[in-house]
């Protein structure tokens, strides 16, 4: 079944910017025409890589055409050339481009990516999806709530929930100022559930355009309880560079650990000696964000985010 994937309409907007991979430019598809619009985005980090682009294909394959009632836009590699160096942030400028909304059509590659996105990616919706979820080296199982978004975030089956502000100069908080509904979402990532991870957005994704109208409400995945809210996040990082080992695999993203759980150690990057233990900080602590892998860590890196249930 081809779904909506068949009918995308296609349009590529050139960055100018030359890299081995050849001319850069960022691609938008929609499919429909009619009211209200919703704009889906991956990759505006690209260590965040293919996790959300494989979420749009499985999504624009279920989706048939007689079930539209609004149109879809979709980014699937909003930061193509970051996307390609599995980085973060594009070498060319290392600016993190979503901190650089509405960006600028004569900056650096990083801001002109970011105004065609403001401009053109915008452009008649009402509404925002921006997935994030996990990246090269983690995986994420939450998603932010933000003022008027709230449908949108628990249309996902995260496990848990933040209620933020979008930091305004986002793709979130630019496209709040424009009145529109955000929601930012934070699932998946590399590990050996790659594939469930990516069923999970791509049914969020569903639940989401049809409480919005965009699809027709009939095709809606059964309903889920909404995540778990949990208050604020906490990062854990090294303090010293070293060699990074995980004692929960990624079967535990999502889940609550008590206090002083033992999460990872740190080694010493010669000998292997301990350097450091990361343990659970709470009573209940959620777990939002993991390192699955054995890694090289520089000191400060972000090795898990972590949280606490709100209380009643």
């Amino acid at each position: 079944m081809a779904g909506i994937f068949e009918g995308m309409r296609w349009r590529g907007y050139p960055i100018g910017v030359t890299s081995a991979f050849g001319t850069s430019e960022l691609l938008l598809g929609e499919f429909g025409g009619g009211e209200p619009g919703l704009l889906i985005t991956a990759g505006l980090h690209g260590d965040e890589g293919p996790w959300g682009g494989w979420a749009i294909r499985k999504l624009l394959e279920r989706i048939e055409t007689a079930d539209v009632r609004g149109f879809i836009r979709v980014a699937p590699m909003a930061n193509p050339l970051a996307m390609q160096v599995d980085k973060r942030n594009a070498p060319v400028d290392q600016l993190d481009m979503n901190r650089v909304f509405p960006g600028n059509p004569a900056g650096s590659y990083s801001e002109r990516v970011a105004h065609v996105l403001a401009t053109e990616a915008l452009k008649g919706i009402d509404y925002v999806i921006d997935l994030h979820g996990g990246g090269s080296w983690c995986v994420n199982d939450f998603v932010f709530e933000m003022e008027g978004g709230r449908e949108l975030s628990i249309s996902f089956p995260a496990s848990f929930v933040v209620k933020r502000e979008a930091d305004s100069d986002s793709l979130s908080g630019y496209a709040q100022s424009l009145g529109l509904s955000v929601a930012a979402v934070e699932l998946g990532g590399r590990s050996q559930f790659e594939e469930t991870g990516a069923e999970k957005i791509a049914e969020g994704l569903l639940r989401a355009l049809c409480k919005v109208g965009v699809v027709d409400e009939s095709k809606a995945p059964p309903p889920i309880d909404p995540p778990l809210p949990v208050s604020g996040t906490s990062v854990l990082r090294p303090d010293s560079g070293g060699i990074f080992v995980p004692v929960l695999d990624a079967s535990h993203i999502g889940t609550l650990a008590p206090k002083d759980t033992l999460l990872g150690r740190l080694l010493h990057p010669a000998t292997f000696a301990p350097l450091e233990e990361f343990r659970a900080p709470f009573d209940q602590t959620a777990l939002l964000l993991l390192r699955p892998f054995v890694a090289q860590l520089e000191a400060g890196a972000m090795t898990y985010v972590v949280s606490q249930p709100v209380n009643d």
